[in-house]
């Protein structure tokens, strides 16, 4: 049985999703990719996304859900 590394780089997720790292990047900047929820900062480090966050966004479930987010009125996180 093969494991699944939980916490990617931007070129391994880019690689895993099959887009190129800017489009990552893009999707950080315009807030879909959210830092605490999506990717984290490690100090020294580059972000590393959390795979099974990405997982749930690609699904459509609500990743700030699983989190502890508290969902608000009308679909707004």
């Amino acid at each position: 049985m093969q494991t699944v590394e939980e916490y990617l780089t931007i070129e391994e997720l880019s690689g895993r999703l099959k887009v190129k790292p800017k489009t990552i990047q893009n999707k950080m900047a315009s807030g879909i990719f959210q830092k605490g929820v999506h990717y984290f900062s490690p100090k020294g480090l580059r972000p590393r996304f959390k795979w099974s966050a990405i997982q749930a966004w690609i699904e459509g479930t609500d990743a700030q859900e699983q989190a502890g987010g508290i969902p608000m009125a009308r679909g707004y996180t």
